[in-house]
């Protein structure tokens, strides 16, 4: 397990999202991230540490409980494998009576460029990624790609808060670039998809596509033209984060990602 591309990959995603009003608290052991406007785990954990005894643990679970408490938050715990002991031993530290493991994250890479022309989409339309800075469409787009208000949609729901993180977007990071771009066929936009990248990293977020577009080969279009996007600025490593099981996760394996490793997501109740 290539721990360093782990945490390369933890920081980037961090620095990429601090636009879009996260807040993140930098201490001596550990990183505390939260954004006000969204409730769900994703957006509010702590993170960044490693432990060599349950007295330790707990004292930063003591610590992050009084932010967390201040802003309406329960704490969160985003578990990665660099944080060696403690992802080694995860269950020394979390008993089902005090914390309960809400999702588990599967991170890919993709690093054969060579054979990128290779990939075969089968996609019938004429796909266009439409780079914008309109934040406001854009958060409406990725919301109605995710509130289908079906129950039985696998892209399931999307914290409201989203929406104004996105409408309140700013770069930070003068050495991390974030761009946002429209899903569109014959100029109608059908979802939406962003690259957060440096000199060494390309990641890819919010691919979301409307629900009457899914399952037409557009997503692995979309995926072939940022992986395009990588190449053409010499960046060797483009990866992704699913959820567990989330279905489009073998469509990526097919494409050629591969497996990089499991995170974890553990809410204290």
């Amino acid at each position: 397990m290539d721990l360093k591309l782990i945490k390369d990959i933890y920081n980037l995603h961090i620095k990429g999202f601090e636009g879009l009003d996260f807040n993140v608290i930098s201490k001596d052991n550990y990183e505390l991230i939260y954004n006000k406007n969204i409730n769900d785990v994703y957006s509010n954990f702590i993170s960044n540490f490693d432990v060599a005894s349950k007295d330790k643990f707990n004292t930063i679970i003591d610590n992050a409980d009084k932010v967390f408490r201040d802003i309406g938050r329960k704490t969160a715990l985003y578990l990665i494998p660099y944080m060696k002991e403690f992802y080694k031993n995860k269950e020394n530290y979390f008993n089902k009576d005090e914390f309960e493991l809400v999702s588990t994250e599967v991170w890919q890479i993709y690093t054969d460029f060579d054979r990128l022309n290779e990939i075969e989409t089968n996609c019938e339309f004429d796909v266009t990624l439409e780079l914008t800075t309109d934040m406001e469409k854009y958060a409406n787009i990725v919301m109605s790609c995710y509130q289908s208000r079906d129950e039985d949609d696998p892209y399931g729901d999307l914290d409201a808060g989203y929406r104004q993180g996105y409408m309140n977007y700013k770069e930070i990071h003068n050495d991390i670039k974030t761009e946002f771009y429209f899903i569109k066929i014959n100029d109608e936009i059908i979802g939406t998809t962003q690259s957060v990248y440096n000199s060494e990293l390309y990641g890819i977020y919010s691919l979301a596509l409307k629900k009457d577009y899914r399952g037409k080969g557009i997503g692995k279009e979309v995926l072939k033209k940022q992986l395009e996007m990588c190449r053409n600025k010499n960046i060797k490593v483009a990866y992704l984060q699913t959820e567990q099981d989330f279905y489009p996760a073998k469509m990526y394996r097919k494409l050629g990602f591969k497996y990089l490793c499991e995170v974890y997501y553990y809410l204290k109740n």
